[in-house]
């Protein structure tokens, strides 16, 4: 029987860390989030879901992408993955603090998206054509979604494991857990829309938390890096 590490699981210690970091990372409003509660709120909950899982498949696309072509790369050249993993640790703990920065902006231009939506009635409904596409491109343009996959994924596949195998598994639990989230917002965007945007502040705080969550997040991967990359 195959240890624990190097089979289709890592270790559970990078399996604690795996989780943490994906929770924070999907419970932030990104941008694909912000596209999924604005499509939401003009067009309603059907238009909202298609945009989850359509949005999905772009990122699904970074996801094989690292799996069959960077991972050899990175397999054979360990030096290269560790200078990938401090990088995006550095560019994570960036995501996180404009995210705190940007969290009143963010809460102004939902805002916006509300008032008009209320004011107008609902928007003309896309195709599902339209829809499919929107979100699709959204998720492949997504910058936090590309850094997880190359730079912050990575980090959590056991050394001497078969990269592939354990990148897939752990990418394919990210993208339920944020279909999931995703969903979730979208729901919650159709429920709880007035509550949302009854009194300011609400939204922002929600932002940034999510930005707090991710930076401490960013300083600890980044610090473990730079440890394990001191010690050999």
């Amino acid at each position: 029987m195959a240890q624990i590490g190097v089979g289709m699981f890592p270790s559970a210690a990078h399996l604690v860390g795996f989780f943490a970091t994906a929770v924070a990372l999907i419970a932030i409003p990104g941008p694909s989030v912000m596209f999924i509660i604005g499509r939401t709120l003009s067009e309603g909950r059907r238009a909202g879901l298609i945009t989850v899982l359509f949005n999905s498949l772009g990122h699904t696309t970074w996801m094989l992408a690292v799996a069959f072509g960077l991972g050899t790369f990175l397999s054979s050249i360990p030096a290269a993955l560790r200078v990938i993993q401090i990088l995006g640790a550095v560019y994570l703990a960036y995501l996180g603090i404009q995210s705190i920065r940007k969290r009143n902006a963010d809460e102004k231009a939902m805002a916006a998206q509300n008032d008009s939506t209320e004011i107008a009635g609902p928007l003309i409904k896309h195709s599902f054509g339209k829809t499919a596409r929107e979100a699709f491109l959204v998720g492949l343009s997504n910058p936090k979604v590309a850094v997880f996959f190359f730079a912050v994924l990575p980090q959590f596949v056991e050394p001497g494991a078969n990269f592939t195998l354990q990148f897939l598994t752990l990418g394919i639990i990210f993208e339920i857990m944020g279909n999931l989230g995703d969903a979730t917002y979208s729901l919650g965007a159709s429920i709880a829309r007035h509550w949302i945007f009854s009194r300011t502040g609400r939204l922002a705080s929600i932002i940034g938390v999510g930005g707090t969550l991710i930076t401490g997040l960013a300083v600890f991967l980044l610090s473990s890096a730079l440890v394990e990359a001191f010690s050999h």
